[in-house]
């Protein structure tokens, strides 16, 4: 049997037995803002075992239009049953997820599209005519780096990788937000409309400079019927719009080679049906950018990091291994441990941010069983979290028990 089927049998065994698992959680709450004049509604949803799981740091997925909660709720859904896990179990598919609501309330004159659409450049017509909503999206973006991700990351155990995920108007903010504000790392942008003011998003789209980004990328656009010839078709400007933007996307030669586009369309679906496939795609497609990307990239600056593993009668044949030299290059039998005492290994490195790592007993039979952190490589992203202690299971120890 694949030792990583064995892994994960063994840490879905682990959690079973633990009498204080946690589930999957929602949390709703308001936040006063300095660029509105409302309160703005935020769901934040953490996965299982969150609580337990207090040596892990978790990617952070950002989804607009919350006030739709079945869009919100669709993401962390998909990510539990229908998301192929990274084969070699490195990539968990366990993140943070914050959803953005937009106001629904008349009382309060402020709609959906403030919040997607910015002033216009080009004259008042279409979607910016004299009473129509929109020119908050600048705002939006400020409440969001400013406010938002300072909350989560102060409440929140966060590596400080995050994703953006928008459909309709806000997928048009999403992208708007990587070109103006680079306010992501990742974006998944369903339907957009890139042809609003004179195709202004699509315009900056190919006058985006990508190639500045030296960090890995990931962006996925889709699209569904809107641009087909049938019922759902939405016209020859969302069309044109469409294919200005997906063609660019498409043409690696815009991209750094760690850069990784995905562009896609969905026939036959149409402009909200479309979003459950779609998003099931980007979903799918991130984890495998992930599990090969992520995996192997490390800045250039090294930090000190001290890692310990605690657990009872413990040898000196422990070993860390993970995704650079100082790692051993993911050797099972890596780079020993010192043996502290009998139930304390420990080590002091200088390494390259993100590193990534496992315990082995010197082969990959004899990989850790981990009880305090997600499953997967386990991660230390920044210099502010680099202390880890890390406890083994105290039922099964090693793979192989």
């Amino acid at each position: 049997m694949n030792k990583n089927i064995i892994t994960m049998m063994l840490v879905l065994v682990a959690m079973s037995g633990q009498a204080q698992t946690q589930l999957e959680s929602v949390k709703e709450l308001t936040m006063k803002s300095e660029y509105f004049n409302h309160e703005r509604q935020v769901l934040i949803y953490t996965p299982n075992n969150y609580p337990n799981f207090d040596q892990t740091y978790y990617d952070v997925i950002y989804v607009f239009d919350a006030q739709d909660r079945t869009m919100f709720d669709l993401v962390h859904c998909l990510l539990n049953i229908a998301c192929k896990p990274d084969p070699d179990g490195g990539r968990s598919t366990s993140f943070i997820i914050v959803g953005t609501c937009s106001p629904t309330l008349w009382d309060i004159n402020y709609f959906r599209n403030h919040d997607y659409l910015p002033m216009p450049l080009h004259g008042n017509t279409g979607l910016f005519k004299e009473g129509n909503y929109y020119g908050k999206s600048p705002d939006l973006k400020k409440f969001v780096k400013n406010e938002l991700m300072p909350y989560v990351k102060t409440h929140y155990r966060t590596s400080g990788r995050s994703l953006g995920i928008g459909h309709s108007l806000s997928a048009s903010f999403v992208l708007d937000a990587m070109i103006t504000d680079d306010l992501f790392d990742d974006y998944i942008a369903i339907s957009p409309n890139c042809c609003y003011d004179e195709y202004r998003l699509a315009t900056d789209i190919e006058n985006y400079q990508f190639k500045n980004r030296k960090a890995p990328r990931f962006i996925y656009a889709s699209m569904s019927g809107e641009i087909d010839s049938g019922p759902e078709y939405w016209g020859d400007e969302w069309k044109s719009g469409w294919e200005r933007a997906s063609t660019y996307l498409k043409d690696k030669s815009h991209f750094p080679e760690n850069t990784v586009t995905a562009v896609q369309t969905f026939p036959g679906y149409g402009h909200y049906n479309g979003f459950m496939p779609s998003l099931t795609a980007a979903l799918n497609d991130y984890i495998v950018f992930g599990a090969k990307n992520l995996v192997s990239y490390v800045g250039e600056d090294t930090y000190p990091v001290h890692i310990e593993l605690r657990g009872k009668n413990l040898t000196d044949t422990i070993y860390i291994t993970g995704n650079q030299d100082a790692l051993a290059n993911w050797e099972a039998k890596g780079v020993k441990m010192k043996l502290i005492s009998d139930s304390i290994a420990s080590i002091d490195f200088r390494l390259h941010l993100p590193a990534q790592f496992k315990f082995t007993q010197g082969s990959w039979e004899r990989e850790a069983i981990i009880s305090n952190a997600d499953a997967g490589n386990h991660i230390i992203h920044d210099a502010e979290h680099a202390n880890r202690v890390y406890r083994l299971w105290e039922r099964n120890q090693w793979m192989g028990e």
